[in-house]
């Protein structure tokens, strides 16, 4: 780190008795910093790049950069962005679900709820209609489509926008698979567009309670807005049967020991969901398959396979089905073409993600460990082979316990 400290020293130049900077070194040089720093505990990534940016900064203007005061200031700022008071917003988004579509209040989600509302409140309606023409625009709100909201609290509109994402995205997960809204369907002329039922409609966006201004960041948003009328939920959906989902995922999630790598999983479902490129869709459902069914350490795609399609009564079809969508995963990946098959692979891996999160959440052998899950999901299919394991394992049993009950018998000696 000191020498790329020094190298960004011959950078910086003074106008006036302000700092310049060349963009192009200084990104070079940064990423040099950032890849010898390691914070503990962990912190965002945005909160990393403007600590370094502002210790860069006061390096420049005392033209000191030694390591032992660039780290200094890089502890100073992080010790008042951690200190601020964390502020309340609201933030929003729209579905694309008209009012008639008939959907719960509100849903649970992770770290809270989300109400479901066909309207905005005034305060929050005030503050975009005072909107530049331009700066509403971007919202891309529809006037029929309903509406996610929440309060986040967060030190910056940059954390809390990160918290509400995560929360609605989530939701969302949740709606599509208690509503079956992803799965093999017919696009009809959209041979690349969201494969899911519910989407986001609108950029997720904050709107600070306190100063009643719209923040300073907003999410992406897909929606096909050009072809709305295909792609909006018009029918009503059971309302009661969506809450108890949402309920059942809420409480369960409390129980296991691997909450964030399924709540991981369900917000890649949704963002597969969402997306209107197919290729990415299919990354995207199987990152969250090896996310639940791969060890931590680096194991052969087999391996995940085979865990994967265990759970299905025909599992050796959805094994060959798995190894597909793997090798088209492969060919994106590795060739840049998936080929006209990458749509079907995406579908499909929409239904075997959906299933091996209800597995993981609700198998029918009270399972609540990732290990003994993946333990359980590695062993063999085959009767009479899970039959031999069986009395090899009574076996072994009994040659552990006359071991054990010999070392006893030493030690009281």
């Amino acid at each position: 780190m000191a020498e790329a400290l020094q190298a960004l020293s011959k950078i910086p130049t003074d106008h006036d008795g302000r700092v310049a900077w060349d963009s192009a070194k200084l990104e070079h040089g940064s990423f040099e910093v950032l890849y010898n720093l390691t914070f503990d505990p962990p912190i965002d990534d945005f909160e990393k790049d403007a600590a370094i940016w502002s210790a860069l900064n006061e390096c420049a203007r005392t033209k000191d950069f030694t390591p032992q005061f660039f780290i200094v200031k890089v502890r100073t700022f992080l010790k008042g962005l951690l200190s601020n008071k964390p502020r309340t917003f609201t933030a929003v988004t729209q579905i694309n679900a008209q009012a008639g579509a008939r959907l719960p209040k509100k849903i649970m989600s992770v770290d809270g709820s989300v109400e479901i509302r066909a309207s905005l409140p005034p305060s929050s309606l005030n503050v975009i209609r005072r909107l530049e023409g331009f700066d509403r625009q971007r919202l891309n709100l529809q006037d029929d489509f309903v509406y996610l909201i929440m309060k986040v609290k967060g030190r910056n509109d940059r954390g809390a926008l990160n918290a509400a994402y995560r929360r609605m995205k989530y939701a969302l997960g949740i709606l599509n698979m208690a509503t079956s809204g992803y799965g093999v369907s017919k696009r009809l002329g959209f041979p690349n567009a969201p494969i899911g039922k519910f989407l986001s409609a609108s950029p997720i966006f904050l709107i600070d309670t306190t100063s009643r201004k719209l923040g300073n960041w907003q999410s992406e948003s897909y929606y096909p807005a050009a072809w709305k009328r295909s792609f909006s939920v018009w029918q009503g959906q059971d309302a009661p049967q969506i809450t108890k989902f949402a309920k059942y995922v809420a409480s369960d999630l409390a129980r296991i020991d691997f909450r964030e790598k399924l709540v991981r999983a369900v917000l890649l479902f949704q963002e597969g969901l969402e997306t209107s490129h197919v290729e990415v869709a299919l990354l995207k459902f199987w990152t969250a398959i090896e996310v639940l069914c791969a060890r931590d350490e680096r194991e052969p795609t087999q391996r995940v396979v085979e865990r994967a399609s265990s759970i299905f009564d025909n599992f050796r079809h959805a094994a060959m089905r798995l190894n597909f969508i793997q090798d088209y995963r492969n060919r994106v990946v590795h060739r840049g073409d998936a080929g006209d098959h990458a749509l079907l692979c995406a579908q499909y891996g929409s239904l075997y993600l959906a299933a091996l999160v209800r597995f993981f959440l609700w198998n029918i052998y009270k399972f609540r460990k990732r290990d003994q899950i993946l333990d359980f999901l590695s062993l063999p299919l085959d009767v009479q082979r899970l039959e031999g394991n069986i009395e090899l394992n009574r076996t072994r049993l009994k040659a552990a316990r006359r071991m054990a009950a010999r070392e006893a018998e030493t030690r009281n000696d």
